[in-house]
């Protein structure tokens, strides 16, 4: 019976072995000839598929999730993007379950050089805290209008830039956690580079609110104070494929708070998230790209765990 175990083990081990190979090489061979790409709902049996296979090759670009990349949408190309991030956080007694969603909406200007763009964030949050019970809030949180220079970048360049000048207007209400109560400013400088089948991303940022105040513990609000914030952030894309890209991207947050007895508290929020983006349609000047991505915190100010979904449409107009 043994004899008959080992003898016939050995068949079933080698097709194990051959097994492998064959299912890593036709996943790679379907990533590379777009077997996880949908058809086009608009083609016709007579199309020209030369034609149409040439238009669709192009891969994913600009569709990061916590970090930007330094490509400014092409001529009379517009992009819809939807970001939703569910969080979980526990710290000291209380339980925070947090929904943050966002549209953002791209234009260029004239050519790829001038990009406008604005950002509408609505969030649910829910706070539990152990003998309080839990409370909810949720709301329009502060508009960011945006502008983004491509400073240095063409097609024929491995290295791209894009500085970015935002004015967040306080739409949100801040003793409700959705705002800050003033006009805020913030400078991100993106810089994008391609190295064999990577491309690399780097973000570094400021944001201030000036003159900003909040309501106290004991009733009242505290004096005026200088808000800042810095944000540092690297991702790293494989994009072998033009149709799934996995990705790693970690984003460290720095910001100056208004504690409850009116003085200033520094947050650090330092988050690793894992993640893939997929195409599964391209044609000509439109893509749609979704994504999914599983956020971890890194220190106590951040929170505990994420799920991120993305979806992005981008067409002609």
């Amino acid at each position: 019976m043994i004899g008959w175990v080992v003898v016939n083990a050995m068949p079933a081990a080698a097709l194990a072995q051959s097994a492998v190979p064959n299912a890593a090489e036709w996943l790679s061979s379907a990533l590379r000839d777009d077997g996880f790409r949908l058809a086009s709902p608009w083609e016709s049996p007579a199309d020209d598929k030369s034609t149409t296979a040439s238009d669709d090759a192009g891969g994913i670009q600009d569709n990061s999730f916590f970090i930007e990349e330094a490509y400014n949408q092409d001529p009379r190309v517009v992009q819809h993007i939807f970001n939703g991030l569910q969080t979980w956080d526990r710290d000291d007694g209380t339980r925070t379950r947090r929904f943050d969603f966002t549209f953002t909406q791209e234009w260029p200007v004239g050519s790829q050089t001038h990009q406008l763009s604005y950002t509408v964030p609505v969030s649910w949050i829910a706070e539990h805290t152990d003998g309080d019970g839990t409370t909810h809030d949720s709301g329009v949180g502060d508009i960011a209008l945006n502008y983004r220079y491509q400073a240095l970048g063409t097609d024929a360049e491995s290295l791209w830039f894009a500085p970015r000048f935002s004015v967040i207007v306080p739409t949100g209400d801040e003793d409700r956690g959705l705002g800050r109560g003033v006009t805020g400013y913030q400078v991100d400088l993106p810089f994008s580079r391609e190295v064999g089948s990577f491309a690399f991303h780097l973000n570094a940022g400021a944001t201030a609110f000036p003159n900003a105040d909040a309501a106290l513990d004991g009733g009242g609000r505290s004096r005026d104070h200088d808000l800042l914030g810095f944000n540092l952030g690297v991702s790293a894309i494989l994009i072998e494929s033009p149709v799934v890209q996995p990705l790693l991207e970690v984003v460290a947050l720095v910001d100056h708070e208004i504690d409850e007895q009116g003085g200033l508290d520094r947050t650090t929020s330092v988050v690793a998230s894992p993640g893939f983006r997929w195409s599964p349609y391209t044609h000509g000047e439109t893509q749609i790209v979704v994504g999914s991505a599983l956020p971890v915190g890194l220190t106590n100010d951040a929170a505990d765990i994420g799920l991120f979904l993305y979806f992005s449409i981008e067409h002609g107009f």
